[in-house]
């Protein structure tokens, strides 16, 4: 587990077909500017790492297409239809099976801290299909990209709001 003082990044193997990842980071921002950057997808483009793109609305039972560039230095983008629950200002999540029957449980999730700021947390598990071939590399690979999405997050929000 890394943590820093703003920043959390940690990954459990539960078994050998489970696995769990949780990123969180501190954004000087109220949960609903977070919250306004986060559900406001058209702007992916611009700013995120990793899920670069979400054609879609973030509305309760929604069907979104989720677009993930793996590797910053290559163009292949994977391309995962998704049906999302949301909590309207607090949380979103898909939780669908994937490549390889392995089982997603996907969570974005914004929380007021005491001094009024946000922690976003970014947590996901992966289990079942070939979860105990390939989840040590996945597992590596969310982590990674779910701290670049953070770091974006909070780069993006920041700038936007506290100007």
């Amino acid at each position: 587990m890394e943590t820093s003082k703003n920043e959390t990044v940690k990954v459990e193997r539960l078994s050998a077909s489970y696995r769990t990842i949780y990123t969180d980071i501190i954004i000087d921002a109220t949960p609903e500017q977070v919250w306004s950057v986060l559900t406001d997808t058209a702007s992916y483009k611009k700013w995120a790492a990793f899920l670069v793109d979400i054609q879609g609305e973030i509305k309760d039972g929604e069907k979104i297409t989720a677009i993930f560039q793996t590797n910053p230095k290559k163009e292949k983008r994977t391309t995962i239809e998704h049906t999302i629950s949301v909590t309207d200002g607090k949380e979103f999540f898909w939780a669908e099976k994937g490549p390889g029957g392995i089982r997603d449980n996907h969570h974005f999730r914004v929380e007021p801290t005491s001094d009024g700021k946000t922690r976003f947390v970014q947590s996901d598990e992966i289990m079942k299909g070939i979860t105990w071939l390939m989840g040590g590399n996945l597992s590596k690979m969310y982590a990674e990209g779910y701290t670049a999405f953070n770091r974006k997050l909070k780069a993006e929000v920041e700038q936007r709001f506290n100007q």
